[in-house]
């Protein structure tokens, strides 16, 4: 299972963007589901979000907040 965090650009300032965490692609068995926490409500927010690559931090671990009785296959 691979797990992408979705994001969206919340702001833009000097040219240097600020993302904000809006949900999670789960990838398992060739099938891929979304869950969102929450949904951007912005005048400027243009409908994309952005999906990346879920990287650990150092220093910690960190576990999924899903467990297997919640996942959608």
């Amino acid at each position: 299972m691979k797990i992408y965090d979705l994001l969206w650009k919340k702001s833009e300032t000097n040219g240097k963007a600020r993302w904000e965490k809006v949900g999670a692609l789960i990838e398992k068995n060739g099938k891929k589901s979304i869950k969102l926490d929450l949904m951007p409500v912005s005048k400027d927010w243009d409908g994309w979000l952005v999906v990346s690559e879920r990287k650990e931090r150092e220093g910690t671990e960190r576990q999924s907040s899903f467990s297997s009785e919640l996942e959608p296959f």
